[in-house]
């Protein structure tokens, strides 16, 4: 029995998404899609680099920088165990269209050229660097077989490393600070630095272009196959960057009810309103999330109620459940709590949604298009 909070959540949750969910094309079939960003990217390295930003007194206990960090191969063995318990309608599995980082900062390269110039790693070798993260990408395959675990593209880096590049070469005492500890974080305005394809200037658009391209390149050289699918980091990105997106095989653009336009003042945008399976110019496709399990960003609120609600509306009108879920809320390298938490949610989530729905199933985005009407 739910308390009266929870049924006051629930409601406000249910029409909320039914903003969303009332435009844009319908589907065939009750499908759920679970899209979770930040595979492959670092954010704080250990949990001895949360305790040493702490003591420097930078404002973390609020930060995703407290408890994200690179999965590791507990996290997704536990994480992959969640999803293959529970089956949809067509007997396969609840499956995760991890939206994956192809390369982190070289910090080393970077700091022996004075902060002057980016360098990047692949995203594997970061696996090989850390202590429980070696067998990572035979992992992401196995999930991949297993059709729970899709890999899609989400960026080169999560990272505006121009502006972070000025900032350091500023010599700003925060952010030199985590960059000797192997992070990206600002101690404050962490955001600036995650918009990989917010821009200054439009002057940076055909650089981010090329980091796209050799972005994609990474990709298919690991997958042995493009991505169907993008997803821009903090679900900001120019509508100049598309072609290039649609020259690389993307179909699907994914993303919240907005596209977030950059200005050139960062945190300014020209919002783009966008309903699902909208088709643009370019006839690439916009995917809208229309229920958000974020277990991790607040411990307080009731995520399964709330999420369950959101999908029953998504259902009502004919539209696929697009669960947004980052990684952050199934990661435990830092705090085992962190992880714990978000996968017995998950649990839960899961089972409710094939106990309330039997004849809902699982995809992943790249499979959208088989579903529309």
């Amino acid at each position: 029995m739910k308390t009266k909070n929870q049924l006051i959540q629930s409601l406000k949750s249910y029409l909320a998404a039914s903003k969303i969910n009332t435009k844009g094309k319908s589907v065939k079939e009750k499908i759920v899609l679970i899209e979770s960003d930040d595979w492959g990217a670092i954010r704080t390295p250990s949990a001895a680099a949360v305790k040493a930003f702490e003591q420097k007194g930078l404002e973390i206990a609020q930060s995703i920088y407290r408890n994200d960090a690179l999965e590791s191969q507990d996290d997704l063995e536990l994480l992959f165990e969640v999803l293959s318990k529970h089956k949809g309608s067509d007997g396969q599995p609840a499956k995760m269209t991890a939206n994956a980082i192809m390369a982190n900062p070289d910090f080393d390269k970077i700091k022996a050229s004075g902060y002057t110039e980016f360098h990047y790693e692949k995203f594997t070798d970061t696996f090989q660097k850390y202590p429980n993260h070696g067998n990572n990408l035979t992992l992401w395959k196995q999930g991949q077989s297993e059709n729970i675990f899709q890999p899609q593209f989400h960026g080169r880096e999560h990272l505006n490393y121009k502006r972070w590049l000025r900032v350091l070469q500023q010599k700003n005492e925060a952010a030199l600070f985590c960059f000797d500890h192997n992070a990206t974080y600002s101690g404050k305005e962490d955001y600036s630095f995650m918009e990989a394809y917010d821009w200054d200037s439009k002057d940076d658009i055909p650089e981010q272009i090329q980091v796209i391209e050799d972005g994609f390149r990474i990709f298919k050289d690991t997958f042995g196959e493009t991505s169907k699918s993008f997803i821009a980091p903090c679900y900001n990105w120019d509508p100049m960057i598309e072609p290039a997106l649609k020259n690389q095989g993307v179909t699907w653009l994914q993303g919240i009810s907005s596209q977030l336009v950059p200005t050139g003042v960062f945190d300014r945008y020209d919002p783009i309103r966008h309903r699902f399976a909208e088709e643009n110019h370019l006839g690439l496709r916009y995917n809208v999330r229309n229920c958000i399990f974020e277990p991790s960003m607040n411990q307080q609120r009731d995520w399964v109620n709330s999420c369950l609600a959101q999908v029953a509306s998504a259902f009502h009108w004919n539209k696929p459940a697009v669960i947004c879920a980052h990684r952050i809320n199934f990661v435990g390298y830092i705090d085992p709590k962190n992880r714990d938490r978000g996968l017995k949610d998950l649990d839960v989530l899961l089972r409710s949604i094939t106990k309330k729905w039997p004849d809902a199933r699982f995809i992943s985005t790249d499979q959208l298009d088989a579903f529309l009407n």
